[in-house]
């Protein structure tokens, strides 16, 4: 596991304001309902799809995980209830503070939270796998960021990097959040994705479409409120077609997968 001195803090050469302060920012109410996650989100089930899917591509327990851009550290938290050991960084204080106060409180023992920027953290550890969920699109450098997952890794280690494609960034949820946060809300496709890693020096990559696409597209509980035979059958067909027009991961968002 590593160490504070291990840990090289870049705040003084770039404070990446909107980032660093984001948890102060959303007040007692959204850090505890961030630091509840994923029960305390609506998405909840959609999440749990995601963690279950990693779950079962990586190796049985004791694995060793890096959680980069961790925020509160829920997905660090889960990894380590299975037996993971997992190291969760990012830049917030107030993030990792609460994420080291729920991981007390539920007793979790295999997992630790350190402040730093994940563009810059100096690394000394080596890890089975590198995990950016939902976290690499608010880099100021995603080369950066991944030449750190790329350094810290075991030779034929992999990243898993669950990332939006094109058109996130002109959303209106992420224009509302670079307006009030000042944080990166940037598009980070596969491609994107596996370019960079690439001329890092990954040696394989693989796509997927996100695990919870999959999971909305066809476990639907409009099922439940449908009485016709018919349009039953119908709407699972419909599902299928669904599901194929996800697959398809090159412009939309996926999770990337390369190994070192």
């Amino acid at each position: 596991m590593l160490t504070n001195d291990a840990i090289m803090h870049a705040d003084e050469l770039d404070p990446k304001a909107g980032e660093r302060a984001y948890y102060a920012k959303i007040g007692s109410e959204g850090l505890a309902h961030a630091g509840s996650k994923p029960f305390s989100d609506g998405r909840c089930g959609l999440y749990l799809a995601d963690m279950g899917a990693i779950l079962e591509m990586i190796g049985p327990p004791p694995c060793t995980i890096l959680d980069l851009g961790c925020g509160t550290g829920w997905t660090s938290r889960l990894l380590a209830r299975r037996g993971h050991s997992v190291t969760g960084i990012d830049i917030a204080p107030e993030a990792i503070a609460t994420a080291r106060e729920v991981a007390e409180a539920e007793e979790v023992s295999t997992v630790e939270f350190i402040v730093s920027d994940y563009e810059t953290a100096a690394i000394e550890a080596k890890y089975d796998y590198v995990l950016f969920y939902d976290s690499l699109h608010h880099a100021e450098d995603e080369h950066a960021a991944l030449r750190v997952a790329f350094k810290a890794l075991k030779p034929g280690g992999a990243i898993l990097a669950f990332e939006p494609g094109h058109g996130h960034s002109r959303e209106a949820r992420s224009r509302q959040a670079v307006e009030k946060f000042g944080v990166h809300e940037r598009d980070m496709p596969p491609r994107k994705i596996a370019s960079t890693g690439k001329a890092i020096g990954f040696q394989r990559v693989l796509f997927l479409p996100l695990p919870h696409d999959i999971t909305r597209s066809l476990y639907r509980r409009d099922y439940c409120t449908i009485r016709s035979r018919i349009r039953l059958m119908l709407e699972r067909i419909w599902g299928y077609y669904r599901v194929l027009g996800r697959l398809g991961t090159q412009r939309r968002g996926g999770l990337t997968i390369m190994w070192k």
